[in-house]
């Protein structure tokens, strides 16, 4: 099964993923989506005034959360791959094993 993600899920996904780490809400939680070609992806959180730098494996452990906490898969059979479009912005293809 492959579920896609656009950019919005990306986005939940960190807002999820930052406020499990800093004990706080998703609501509470900023994100902006980055891609470089030379150093890839990455993201930054700010959480009231906080700024917190999210790197590429960041963002697959933030889905595989996600993906784990709202909808009960297993993040071990999940396959993450980032991507980048001018049209679509930032999505992700997730295979489940």
């Amino acid at each position: 099964m492959e579920i896609l993600f656009n950019e919005q899920d990306l986005i939940d996904s960190v807002c999820v993923y930052v406020a499990a780490k800093e004990y706080t809400n998703p609501e509470s939680v900023e994100a902006d989506l980055m891609f470089n070609p030379s150093f890839g992806f990455s993201a930054e959180a700010n959480i009231r005034g906080r700024i917190r730098n999210l790197t590429e494996q960041d963002l697959i452990d933030a889905v595989a959360v996600y993906l784990r906490d709202y909808h009960h898969f297993n993040p071990d059979h999940l396959l993450v791959d980032l991507r980048f479009a001018e049209r679509e912005g930032i999505t992700a293809s997730i295979q489940v094993r």
